[in-house]
């Protein structure tokens, strides 16, 4: 059993120690793809695979509290429709940064309940896909909040990294998008300090912004710590 999975999935309450920047688990660029069932908004049963068609899939994860998420919305908007040629889908995980208006998802119900809301408020317009209360998707995609993935028709990562940066997005999508082999690396992450991303926080309540500012320091030292690695 690894760390992450040792841990209990769906913290009640946010700490920088829930994530490890410098432990690299999860599926890697080169490995298959893991199928999962996962619910659509509507309710319905559907698989991961069923959006593995003709066209590399984009892959992120990302809750309505994960400021590093909100933040991409936009930009990765404009790269959904700049290149069509690709299937875009967002894969809802548990809460980055629960609080009392958003806590973690207790029930099945609650979860595609955040994720309708969360789909309305940031005007996310890809298909969501929300995860079952246990992460068991999320844990094989390695639990980061606001991983990335590019899958292959043939179900092949052909690319990966622990966190989205949608700049850094737009040369690796239109490489892939030519047919030319993209090369995987983990992404710059970019401090969430944007109107948006302290926005986010306010959407998990006061105990939410508090945990945040409390373990801030311990936060940035480990993206930091990750940057110079």
């Amino acid at each position: 059993m690894t760390n992450t999975q040792s841990k209990t999935y769906g913290y009640r309450r946010f700490t920088p120690e829930e994530y490890d920047f410098t432990v690299d688990e999860g599926l890697q660029a080169g490995d298959t793809f893991k199928d999962a069932e996962l619910r659509a908004l509507g309710g319905q049963t559907v698989h991961l695979s069923d959006y593995l068609n003709d066209r590399p899939l984009v892959l992120e994860t990302g809750s309505m509290t994960c400021p590093m998420y909100a933040q991409s919305v936009p930009p990765m908007m404009k790269l959904m429709e700049k290149y069509p040629q690709l299937d875009h889908v967002l894969m809802y995980v548990r809460e980055a940064h629960p609080g009392e208006l958003q806590p973690q998802h207790r029930t099945e119900a609650e979860k595609i309940d955040a994720a309708k809301k969360t789909k309305r408020r940031y005007g996310d317009e890809r298909t969501i896909l929300v995860d079952d209360v246990n992460g068991s998707a999320h844990r094989f995609y390695g639990t980061m909040p606001n991983s990335i993935f590019v899958i292959a028709p043939d179900g092949t990562i052909v690319f990966r990294s622990i966190w989205n940066n949608a700049d850094e997005m737009d040369a690796i999508l239109g490489t892939l998008a030519d047919g030319q082999p993209v090369q995987s690396r983990e992404l710059k992450a970019v401090p969430p300090f944007s109107f948006r991303a302290v926005r986010t926080l306010f959407m998990g309540g006061i105990v939410a912004i508090w945990d945040f500012v409390y373990g801030l320091r311990r936060l940035v030292a480990n993206h930091k710590k990750v940057g110079d690695m």
